[in-house]
């Protein structure tokens, strides 16, 4: 005969928090910054879960249909907390910046598995974000005779099943804080780009206004990350024109690189 959670847990055995899920960093950390308009470096979450958790009286009385809390309801005790295992999770980022996204989308993590969540991409807003996991979680709970599954169909034994919502808030993880550097200016102290035509079809010119002489090494990146052209062009004091031939790479979006003494700047670009 199958074992119920009660008896299983009358025993004393259980310590609420012993089976607690941990996600690395904690929730609550800072994540690695990043910049705008340049590839994040990424950002690694290790989910592992519990396959035993708990949970207080008043939340499972908030997702039971009302049917259910007409049956088992007067056994639940809302500031009790009570042992549930944990048959899965489905895990939500939200709050990342413009521009990130994460490979989980909604995933879901079994009880007693753990799951990398990889944040990456390229933002294109600057600023601090806070950053959350959310949960929904199915498993099953048994209060003094009444197993109630999370996820699942309550069965009352009266002829048919009553379905039970997943319960929300059990595995959350929140307040990772993100902060997004407006990045690279288009001027500095040594120097200054402009760039035309911009939007360009492919022949253009970079403009370079230096205070001082130099090799400028000029870099061509796409909106992920990846470098498509490199050239480097002797810059001397005043206005300099660099030509830019972007005849043979796709239309979109393109960040161009300036680097003249170790100083550096940064313009956008779109390739029609």
């Amino acid at each position: 005969m199958k074992k119920t959670l009660l008896s299983i847990f009358s025993i004393g055995a259980f310590v609420v928090g012993a089976n607690a899920q941990t996600f690395v960093p904690a929730a609550g950390s800072p994540l690695a910054g990043a910049t705008q308009g340049m590839v994040y470096a990424g950002q690694t979450i290790n989910a592992d879960i519990p396959t035993s958790s708990s949970i207080t009286g008043q939340d499972i009385l908030n997702v039971l249909p009302s049917t259910v809390q007409a049956i088992a309801g007067s056994a639940i005790d809302p500031n009790t907390s009570y042992p549930i295992t944990v048959t899965s999770t489905v895990l939500t980022v939200e709050g990342l910046p413009s521009g990130l996204t994460d490979n989980c989308g909604g995933c879901t993590v079994n009880g007693g598995s753990d799951r990398d969540i990889v944040i990456s991409g390229t933002p294109t807003q600057g600023g601090s974000f806070t950053i959350n996991i959310t949960s929904e979680t199915a498993g099953e709970t048994t209060i003094q005779g009444f197993t109630i599954p999370f996820g699942g169909n309550f069965d009352p034994g009266i002829g048919f099943p009553i379905p039970v919502p997943t319960l929300p808030g059990v595995m959350d993880a929140e307040g990772y804080t993100m902060s997004v550097t407006t990045g690279i200016e288009e001027a500095n102290e040594v120097f200054a780009l402009s760039f035309y035509p911009n939007p360009t079809e492919g022949n253009a010119t970079l403009q370079v206004n230096s205070v001082e002489g130099g090799v400028a090494t000029v870099e061509v990146y796409s909106i992920t990350g990846s470098l498509v052209l490199s050239t480097t062009e002797s810059i001397r004091v005043g206005l300099n024109r660099v030509a830019v031939d972007m005849n043979g790479i796709p239309a979109g979006i393109y960040m161009i690189k300036a680097d003249i003494n170790g100083a550096q700047a940064l313009i956008r670009t779109q390739k029609i």
